[in-house]
C-alpha cells in the first residue's frame, strides 16, 4: 500500500505533518477528514525522489535499493523491541515510531515495513521487500524472532549488532577524516597561491633580470603548471574519480581492489580486524537467536564489505558443508587468524561457539581502535610538519628574491 506525505490543519487551525497509508492520493484524504483534519497538502512518498538530483551518484552504486544508516537503523529495531515488549502489536508499534521518527529519512523506511505488514506479510518479509537496504542477517534473525516467540529479544541483540559494527567503520572512517581534510585544505591553499599569488609576485622578479634562487624557479615551474593546466588537471581528476566507480561495478575488478586494499601498511591491518570482527559478531549473533550453522554462515558471509574477505568466508562455509569443522575450516582458508581460529576452536570444543564468537568481535574491535588511537597520535604532528615545510617553501620562495634585492640597493 502506498504511503504518503501530509500536511493538513487540525481542529484549532494548528498546522500538523505526517504519513498515512492509503490506496489513492483522494482516499488519503478521505481518511485525514474522518480524523477532522483539513488537508492541505498530500503526496506520495518515493523513496528515490531524495535522490534524483544526483542521479548521475545513483548510477553508480552497486545496489539498486537505498543505503541505510546503520546507527537509524538500530535505534528503529531498538525502538520496536521496547514496544513489543510493552504488549503493542508490530503494526501498532511501526505506527507509533512512525508518528515520533526524528526524521523524513526514518519515517519513510518504517512506512515502507509498515505497509507490507498491513497486506499481510511477515516483518522480515516486509523487510526483504523493502525499497531499504536491510542486511540478510538481520532479516534472517528477525525471521528466527518471530518464529520462537522472542522477537523483542532478537531486535534488541540486532541493534547492538548494528552498533557496533557501525563504530567499526566509524572507527576507520575517522582515522581518514582528519589527514584528508588538512591535505584537501593544504591543496586548496597552495592551488591559490600558485594561480593568483605566486604570478602577481614572481613578476617583479622577472622584471628585475636576476638571477633567481632554486627554489623560487621551482615553485615558478609549478605555478605555471598549475596555472596553464589547471583545469585540465580538474577535469581528469573528476573523469578518474568516475571511472572509477564505473570499473568497480565489476565484481571480479572490485575483488582485486579490495585484496590491494589489505596490503596497504596500516590501512589493510584495519580493514581486516573490521572484517573479522563483523563476521564474528554476526555469526555469534545469529547462532544465538537459533539460525541454523550453515545458513548463518552464508549469511555472516554477506554482511563483510571487503569482497576478497568474504570470498574466503565463502570458502569457510563451502569447507563446512564437505563437513569439515569451522576450526578446521578457518585453518584452512584463514591461515594468518591465529587468534579467531583458537577461539572457535575452543568454542567448538565447549558447546558455546556463540559466545567465543562474540568474544572474538569484541576483541577485534578493541585492537582496531586502539591501533586508530595511535596512529592518530602519530599522523598529526607528521601532517602538521609535512604543511609547516611546504609554507616554509612558498614563503622563502617569495621572501629570498626580496631579500637579494634589497641587499643589491
Amino acid at each position: 500500500m502506498p504511503a504518503f506525505d501530509y500536511a493538513a490543519y487540525d481542529g484549532l487551525g494548528k498546522l500538523q505533518r505526517g504519513v498515512i497509508s492509503a490506496d489513492s492520493e483522494r482516499h488519503a484524504r478521505r481518511l485525514l477528514k474522518e480524523q477532522h483534519l483539513l488537508a492541505s497538502s498530500v503526496k506520495e512518498i518515493e523513496v528515490f525522489q531524495q535522490k534524483e538530483s544526483f542521479w548521475f551518484l545513483r548510477a553508480l552504486s552497486f545496489s539498486k535499493k537505498v543505503s541505510v544508516d546503520n546507527f537509524d537503523l538500530a535505534l528503529l529495531l531498538r525502538q520496536q523491541a521496547i514496544l513489543i515488549q510493552s504488549g503493542l502489536p508490530l503494526e501498532d508499534a511501526l505506527k507509533m515510531t512512525i508518528e515520533q521518527a526524528e526524521t523524513n529519512a526514518q519515517r519513510r523506511m518504517v512506512q515502507s515495513w509498515r505497509s507490507e505488514i498491513i497486506e499481510g506479510r511477515s516483518f522480515s518479509e516486509a523487510l526483504r521487500r523493502s525499497p531499504y537496504k536491510i542486511s540478510d542477517a538481520v532479516i534472517a534473525g528477525i525471521g528466527v524472532g518471530e518464529e520462537s516467540g522472542h522477537l523483542h529479544e532478537v531486535l534488541q541483540r540486532l541493534a547492538d549488532d548494528i552498533e557496533r559494527s557501525a563504530e567499526n567503520r566509524k572507527t576507520i572512517g575517522r582515522a581518514l577524516i582528519y589527514p584528508t581534510a588538512l591535505m584537501a585544505t593544504a591543496v586548496a591553499v597552495i592551488s591559490i597561491m600558485m594561480v593568483w599569488v605566486v604570478p602577481k609576485i614572481t613578476t617583479i622578479f622577472i622584471s628585475s633580470k636576476r638571477e633567481l634562487p632554486l627554489i623560487t624557479r621551482v615553485i615558478m615551474e609549478l605555478s605555471n603548471l598549475f596555472k596553464e593546466n589547471g583545469f585540465f588537471l580538474l577535469v581528469c581528476s573528476v573523469l578518474a574519480f568516475f571511472g572509477f566507480h564505473l570499473l568497480m561495478r565489476d565484481e571480479v575488478r572490485r575483488r582485486q581492489w579490495h585484496r590491494g586494499l589489505l596490503m596497504m601498511p596500516g590501512m589493510g591491518r584495519w580493514i581486516y580486524m573490521s572484517s573479522l570482527a563483523d563476521w564474528s559478531r554476526s555469526l555469534g549473533v545469529l547462532l544465538s537467536n537459533g539460525v541454523p550453522a550453515l545458513a548463518a554462515l552464508k549469511i555472516s558471509s554477506s554482511v563483510v564489505d571487503n569482497l576478497y574477505i568474504r570470498s574466503k568466508m565463502e570458502l569457510v562455509t563451502e569447507s563446512m558443508r564437505r563437513g569439515n569443522s569451522l576450526q578446521s575450516a578457518l585453518a584452512e582458508h584463514l591461515n594468518k587468524s591465529g587468534f579467531l581460529i583458537h577461539m572457535v576452536g575452543s568454542g567448538e570444543a565447549s558447546s558455546e561457539l556463540d559466545g567465543m564468537l562474540l568474544r572474538v568481535a569484541d576483541y577485534y574491535s578493541l585492537r582496531l581502535r586502539n591501533a586508530v588511537d595511535v596512529f592518530m597520535k602519530l599522523i598529526n604532528p607528521v601532517l602538521i610538519v609535512f604543511m609547516g615545510l611546504v609554507i616554509l617553501a612558498v614563503v622563502a620562495a617569495v621572501m629570498l628574491p626580496i631579500m637579494d634585492m634589497n641587499t643589491m640597493m
